[in-house]
C-alpha cells in the first residue's frame, strides 16, 4: 500500500515540477536587457501560480 502512496505522490510532484520547469523556461525566453535574475524568478513564480497548484498532500 505504501508503494501506491509513493507512486501517487510522485505523480503529483512530477506534474508540479513540470509546470515549474515550463514557467522558468517562459521567464528565460522573456528575459529582457536590464532585468536581473530576481525579476526572472518572480516572473516564473507568477506563471507557475497561474497554472494552478495541486491539492496539498498531507503526510501519512
Amino acid at each position: 500500500m505504501e508503494d501506491m502512496a509513493l507512486s501517487s505522490r510522485w505523480k503529483i510532484l512530477n506534474k508540479e515540477l513540470g509546470k515549474w520547469r515550463n514557467a522558468l523556461a517562459k521567464a528565460m525566453d522573456n528575459y529582457r536587457s536590464g532585468q536581473n535574475r530576481t525579476n526572472e524568478m518572480i516572473q516564473a513564480q507568477m506563471w507557475f501560480g497561474a497554472t494552478g497548484v495541486a491539492k496539498k498532500v498531507s503526510p501519512s
